[in-house]
């Protein structure tokens, strides 16, 4: 007997040796027919099946060090670790020639304890024996934290004139409060909530436990409150520059705000950084912060299509694509990504050796003519696309055509960090300021409103400015809680 069973647009059918030899030719032709049908149609789902299986595997093998996943979504599982890093021999620590920190004898101790032998080995007494000399060891310590209460005592008199009672005026800054923080507490306030990025909860238990009284959230909050609202000039400033800025670097992040997944978006050079939580991801959020409308610098970003829309000039962050060619690379078998890849990692490398030395016109012309060949040559490497699903829409590429094709069509923007000396090689700066935003949603959870989301952003623009210019950063949070805060110079926004 022969089972088979056909397609789903065909029969189920079963036929015995006999029924097949009773047939006649024609009858015979047409089931060989019909099973050619078939085998046909299973192995198009053959097919389909094997490419869904190896798109799954890949999918599994996604990681930190081969795509744009973070490293907390790579799990516990023990993997070996594929650096990109080329080993430069050196042992781990401080190199020689760093600087390092350590603690130094100061001229002025605040106290000094001496301790004079009291007997020779001897047997002889040492109390009348000159001192000769004077070893030197300091211990650096905090004092017990504890609440200065200053009170504030406003006479009453009464004017002998007029019989008019008068009353003495509190000092600017104080209200009409009978208990209430200092400027110093306030700052430290929001030092551990934007700068430390601790939780509320948190915050109130240190308090407790340095000062013997804990602090409620909404005292955190109006602390945060008074130093948000004076930062606008310090915005202001900050988006100004940014506009002149030669190199800038933008990137974005989802943030949790009201159970509900925001953007928060960052513009960001060595010196200054800028965030904004919106609704949007793309063109609308971008239009709404003003700086990228009229920047006409290089753009630094991770070819996130919103951003093109802009005229400036782009680079793209080249970090990202050595983790993709990786990828393609190592689980895809294109050899083309590998070579590219060492190009890339080249040019890099050549460059900075170069301490900001333009190339030649002769010499980028020669890295594109490279760049080119290579992704000529890859071509037939190429996986084939997997077939398409549905009836509407495009068909689905694989990832490695798609980083082709990304590749080939923004050629100059890959390769801006070759044609400008002042473009980096990746979008560290972006990166980095995103980062601590995501540290901050581990560690404090979601932002429970949309103003308290923008008050974290505009209060984490003005701590993480402050970091880059090296400034205390609690010194000038109590500055601006005084209505004074900091403002980056002029000279602070190229680059």
């Amino acid at each position: 007997m022969v089972r088979f069973v056909v397609a789903p647009v065909l029969d189920y059918a079963i036929y015995t040796r006999a029924q097949v030899e009773a047939m006649s030719e024609s009858e015979k032709v047409e089931l060989i027919l019909r099973l050619q049908d078939v085998v046909l149609h299973l192995l198009g789902m053959c097919q389909g099946l094997e490419m869904r299986v190896k798109e799954l595997e890949a999918r599994l093998n996604l990681n930190s060090q081969n795509s744009s996943r973070p490293p907390s979504s790579d799990g516990p599982a023990k993997r070996v670790i594929k650096n990109l890093r080329e080993k430069t021999g050196r042992k781990p620590g401080g190199q020689a020639g760093h600087p390092g920190t350590t603690l130094a004898l100061v001229a002025a101790p605040d106290h000094i304890e001496t301790h004079s032998p009291g007997h020779c080995e001897c047997g002889c007494g040492l109390g009348a024996a000159p001192v000769i000399g004077v070893e030197r060891h300091q211990i650096f310590e905090i004092p017990q934290p504890r609440w200065v209460v200053t009170e504030h005592q406003v006479e009453v008199k009464r004017c002998p004139g007029c019989g008019r009672t008068c009353k003495g005026a509190l000092p600017a800054g104080m209200g009409p409060a009978p208990t209430q923080y200092g400027p110093r507490t306030q700052a430290l306030l929001v030092y551990l909530r934007v700068n430390q990025l601790l939780p509320y909860e948190r915050i109130s238990e240190l308090c407790g436990d340095l000062f013997g009284c804990p602090v409620s959230k909404a005292t955190i909050e109006t602390a945060e409150a008074q130093v948000d609202g004076a930062l606008e000039p310090f915005v202001e400033k900050v988006v100004e520059q940014m506009t002149q800025a030669q190199v800038l670097h933008a990137d974005e992040t989802g943030f949790r705000v009201e159970g509900k997944t925001r953007w928060l978006h960052v513009l960001a050079t060595e010196k200054l950084t800028l965030y904004q939580v919106h609704d949007k991801r793309g063109g609308e959020a971008m239009q709404a912060r003003g700086v990228l409308p009229r920047f006409l610098g290089t753009l630094i970003h991770d070819c996130w299509s919103p951003y093109s829309q802009y005229a400036c000039k782009h680079g793209l962050c080249n970090a990202h694509l050595l983790r993709e060619l990786k990828f393609a690379h190592e689980e895809q078998g294109q050899a083309w990504a590998f070579e590219l890849s060492t190009l890339l990692e080249t040019l890099c490398q050549v460059r900075g050796a170069r301490h900001g030395e333009p190339f030649s016109v002769e010499a980028i012309t020669s890295f594109e003519a490279m760049y080119d060949n290579i992704l000529v040559r890859g071509i037939p490497q190429l996986p084939a696309d997997p077939p398409k699903t549905g009836h509407r829409g495009r068909a689905k590429k694989s990832k490695s055509r798609n980083l082709h094709e990304r590749l080939v069509s923004h050629r100059e923007e890959v390769l801006r960090f070759v044609h400008d000396p002042n473009v980096p090689f990746t979008n560290n700066v972006g990166e980095q300021a995103v980062r601590m935003a995501k540290v901050q949603q581990k560690i404090s959870g979601c932002m429970r409103t949309q103003a308290g989301a923008q008050r974290f952003a505009r209060l984490r623009s003005y701590v993480s400015t402050l970091k880059k210019h090296g400034k205390n950063i609690l010194r000038y949070i109590a500055n601006a809680g005084a209505g004074r805060p900091w403002l980056p110079c002029d000279e602070a926004g190229p680059g």
